[in-house]
């Protein structure tokens, strides 16, 4: 009787000790999550300050935002590579590490190659943590990875609102922009406090994984190709969403103030969406219908915002905001989908993160040019909601039950 009582506490003690191990990697990944987008987005609302500071174009104080994403891109191709060497957790550690000191650096942005270096380090080191945490994902949260991706993708959407929001009143508060910045590094500090037992408790690729991980990225399947375009698809979406929206309403007459809270109206639709997603997606063995209705809210949001932009505006940014967040979720969540392992669902978010980013990121500077030459950014919403129409044939296209090989 002792002996079975000895066992049950036993049997308790383990599953109790499995429960707390799979609660701290969700707090850690949800915190990780958080800084993939706060560092990036708190440049933009002082764009103005830093380039009348340092005596930037406007061409060269744009990089600000769009190295980031590039870097997000090209360093995605080695984060397989690292992590293989390093370990999935450490490799998210010490990249969250770099995050959070290029941020602190930027104190000393004063001095352009400082602050032009943070800003690579920072890209660097979110390109390495986006690609990585869709592996982490598969690996131990195999039977809820839309969850666990909604989770910290709504933390990232939030992040980008919070720090697009408040870096002006904390720059206001400090008297410079340099310590605005830099603020931000706080968030990547309570990400590594978090994360360092997540190393200890958690122990990914072991001798047999190295020795059968040699397979590369699937450059020769077709339907990986149609993923990486339905992501860089939704990329464009996010950032012009991100970028645009304000300067489109202060340019039909809007303070800036009031197309500020429009913004943030919007990233709370994209944050609903990537919960609401998150929560469903899991019961759906095939993600089809979930894509097509998300592509559908982006094509009105778009549309609506295109055509009747003083009918309703609100209403018709939490739409796109519904889409675009939701569809984000299934966009970092179907790699995982079609990947027999967590290795292979690293390999495939390489390549679907690597070549989406870096052409989305040039979305914003699309946008850009195509305002300059029609005049106006009506027909460039039109536009977009024409690649809503792309990204709902790609979704129809992606058929559950593919996988890359292991």
């Amino acid at each position: 009787m002792v002996k079975t009582d000895h066992s049950e506490w036993n049997q308790t003690s383990i599953v109790a000790r499995l429960i707390s191990r799979e609660a701290l990697l969700l707090v850690g990944i949800v915190l990780v999550g958080l800084n993939l987008r706060l560092a990036v987005t708190s440049v933009s609302p002082v764009l103005g300050q830093i380039r009348t500071s340092l005596g930037l174009s406007y061409a060269t104080v744009s990089l600000l935002t769009t190295i980031p994403t590039l870097c997000i891109g090209i360093f995605a191709f080695a984060a397989p590579r690292i992590a293989r060497r390093l370990g999935r957790e450490r490799a998210i550690l010490w990249a969250t590490i770099l995050t959070g000191g290029a941020t602190v650096g930027r104190l000393l942005g004063g001095y352009v190659f400082v602050l032009f270096g943070t800003t690579i380090a920072i890209g660097v080191g979110i390109g390495i943590i986006q690609t990585l945490l869709p592996e982490l994902v598969s690996e131990y949260f195999p039977d809820r990875a839309a969850f666990a991706t909604g989770l910290y993708t709504a933390s990232l959407v939030g992040g980008a609102g919070l720090a697009s929001g408040l870096t002006v009143p904390i720059e206001t508060l400090t008297g410079s922009w340099q310590a605005a910045l830099a603020m931000w590094a706080v968030p990547a500090a309570a990400a590594v406090l978090v994360w360092l037992p997540v190393t200890h408790e958690t122990q990914s690729f072991s001798d047999h994984e190295r020795e059968n991980s040699s397979h590369g990225i699937p450059w020769r399947q077709p339907w990986a190709w149609a993923l990486t375009l339905l992501v860089m698809v939704i990329v464009f979406m996010y950032f012009v969403e991100l970028t645009w929206i304000v300067p489109y309403y202060t340019g039909l007459g809007w303070s800036a103030k009031r197309a500020g809270y429009l913004l943030t109206v919007s990233i709370g639709g994209q944050v609903v969406g990537a919960l609401v997603i998150s929560g469903l997606a899991d019961r759906l063995h095939d993600r089809r219908p979930a894509l097509v209705v998300l592509s559908g809210l982006s094509i009105v949001g778009l549309a609506a915002v295109a055509l009747v932009p003083r009918l309703s505006p609100w209403l018709w940014v939490v739409i796109m905001g519904l889409g675009v967040g939701g569809a984000s979720v299934l966009s970092l969540t179907l790699p995982i989908d079609y990947a027999p392992n967590a290795d292979a669902a690293g390999r495939l978010s390489a390549m679907v993160i690597g070549i989406g980013y870096s052409i989305g990121a040039f979305g914003p500077f699309i946008t850009g040019w195509l305002r300059g030459l029609f005049g106006g950014y009506r027909l460039t919403f039109l536009g977009f909601a024409g690649l809503g129409v792309l990204m709902l044939v790609l979704s129809v296209m992606l058929k559950p039950g593919r996988t890359i090989e292991a």
